[in-house]
């Protein structure tokens, strides 16, 4: 009687471990479900028509667009609330916020007399006080802030409005940058002075910005991508398409967006951050089916945002 049980025990082992090996074993990737999925969270406040978010650099704030740019608004991490700044058209477009976090400067357009004129304004964040910069020009675009200017472009010549002091000053020295002018020229301004690098000739040069180091301009051009350039304009490395391209507050990393659209209408957009050689590229949301665009790095490299076509705005939680 006590071979049989066993025997019985021995066929019911094999029956089960048969079983098993017939269905075939899932492979989990711990890392990947943690750092791409599980720290993908949608912001509840931001779940329609919010755009182009942006931390503010002291991490508890975000600068928030909406769609076509006409909007700009400020979501509270802490607090968990969203707060209403302007409703000036094209404030949303490229907005500058200043290191120490107190200020946004934007930029707005109106047309008057069939002629559109642009002014610029700085506003407080908390106190949602605003300064206007300079009012109702033509050829106006704004270029940086610091913790004490707000650097603008009027023509060709380069301006600086004194945060404190509320004056102008022309040609400031102490300040480099890079920027695409009026004439969409690739331009630097240093010293005190404007020169046009333009490193693939004439062109609709985009997305500009200096590395933190102040040695490296990243830029994009139409049909070559994401391209670095020492401050000559001589190519330091071609990274491809990289779309909304910006640095790292380190400037050891460039994240922005590889999209695909056709025509009408976005087909596929992924996160991606480089190295500035090239040499490293992490796709931060390819385990993902969202649409993914326009993303911003917190000055300690460790969060994203970035916003879907919806306008619906994600944080990203990154290692």
């Amino acid at each position: 009687m006590k071979n049989l049980f066993l025997k019985i025990i021995i066929l019911l082992l094999f029956a089960s471990f048969y079983s098993c090996a017939d269905k075939p074993a899932k492979t989990v990737n711990k890392t990947k479900i943690e750092n791409r999925q599980a720290e993908n969270k949608m912001i509840s406040l931001l779940d329609k028509g919010f755009f182009k978010a942006k931390f503010v650099p002291t991490g508890d704030k975000l600068i928030v667009s909406s769609e076509n740019d006409k909007r700009l608004a400020v979501y509270d991490f802490k607090n968990d609330v969203v707060e209403h700044l302007t409703s000036k058209q094209g404030a949303g477009m490229y907005p500058k916020i200043t290191p120490d976090g107190k200020y946004v400067a934007y930029q707005t357009h109106e047309f008057k007399n069939r002629r559109r004129l642009t002014s610029l304004f700085l506003q407080d964040i908390t106190e949602k006080i605003i300064v206007p910069v300079v009012t109702d020009k033509r050829d106006i675009k704004l270029l940086s802030v610091d913790n004490s200017n707000v650097y603008y472009l009027e023509g060709d010549v380069v301006k600086a409005f004194d945060i404190s002091g509320k004056k102008t000053k022309t040609n400031p020295k102490n300040i480099t940058i890079a920027f695409t002018d009026n004439n969409l020229n690739l331009s630097l301004y240093s010293g005190g002075k404007k020169s046009n690098i333009n490193p693939q000739g004439e062109g609709n040069y985009i997305w500009v910005s200096l590395s933190p180091d102040k040695k490296r301009i990243l830029y994009n051009y139409p049909k070559k991508g994401a391209i670095i350039a020492d401050l000559t304009g001589k190519t330091m490395k071609e990274l491809g398409k990289l779309d909304a391209a910006q640095w790292s507050n380190d400037g050891k990393w460039i994240i922005g967006m590889e999209d695909y659209d056709d025509g009408h209408k976005y087909t596929k957009s992924d996160i991606l951050m480089v190295s500035p050689d090239g040499k490293i590229k992490k796709n931060l949301t390819e385990n993902s089916d969202l649409i993914a665009l326009y993303p911003n790095l917190s000055n300690d490299g460790k969060k994203v945002v970035y916003n879907t076509e919806e306008g619906r705005v994600y944080l990203m939680k990154i290692k």
